[in-house]
């Protein structure tokens, strides 16, 4: 399937890079929302942004999975001098990115309570604001390096080796993303009564 952003990646090659940019743009606004001491919303666009960053991880496992790994066209000199080097890199920090965010969304909710309507920290905040900074730079560095990797492979140079997907193999990359959204979505609901039903029980 040709993808829609106008270069010589597929479709899913278009709409991961899209998924990341979108995951990038919702961690900036909760972080914003945090920069701001409106803990209620920084909370709510962080829960969006952890369930966005795992419908695009399932997105990209699937991808892999289904079509394989693309290949890159260029030259072997740019291919080992400065595509690898990258392609690790960014494996490197988007591993550290999703291990943080998963670990600053346990820790807001551990360590946050409702008070006069709005969601505080009310232990070790120092420890929460300075991960959730460097979770966001992991993050940046993360879309920075992706978006270097989908120009290398579909702007610059021609793809060695452009993914093929069939009709059901499409169908099935949706619902897998479609089931783990469902699940996520579930779960946030599930945790966000837990914690309200505790806090309302300790305030009782």
């Amino acid at each position: 399937m040709n993808g829609f952003l106008g270069t010589r990646a597929d479709f899913w090659w278009d709409v991961t890079v899209t998924s990341e940019t979108v995951v990038i743009l919702a961690l900036i606004i909760g972080y914003s929302y945090a920069v701001r001491h409106q803990g209620k919303k920084h909370q709510m666009a962080m829960v969006i942004g952890s369930v966005l960053v795992m419908v695009w991880l399932l997105m990209y496992f699937a991808q892999q999975a289904i079509a394989g790994i693309t290949g890159f066209g260029g030259p072997d000199r740019i291919k080992y001098l400065l595509y690898l080097p990258v392609i690790i890199f960014h494996s490197l920090v988007s591993t550290a990115a999703v291990v943080l965010a998963g670990f600053q969304l346990f820790n807001g909710f551990k360590s946050s309570r409702m008070e006069r309507g709005e969601r505080v920290l009310v232990r070790k905040p120092h420890i929460h604001r300075r991960m959730g900074l460097v979770t966001l730079i992991c993050f940046f560095f993360s879309i920075v390096t992706a978006y270097f990797i989908y120009a290398m492979l579909f702007v610059i140079y021609e793809p060695a080796r452009v993914p093929q997907y069939s009709a059901s193999e499409s169908v099935g990359v949706l619902s897998m993303i479609g089931i783990v959204l469902i699940l996520a979505l579930v779960g946030v609901v599930y945790g966000m009564r837990r914690k309200k039903n505790a806090v309302s029980s300790a305030v009782g």
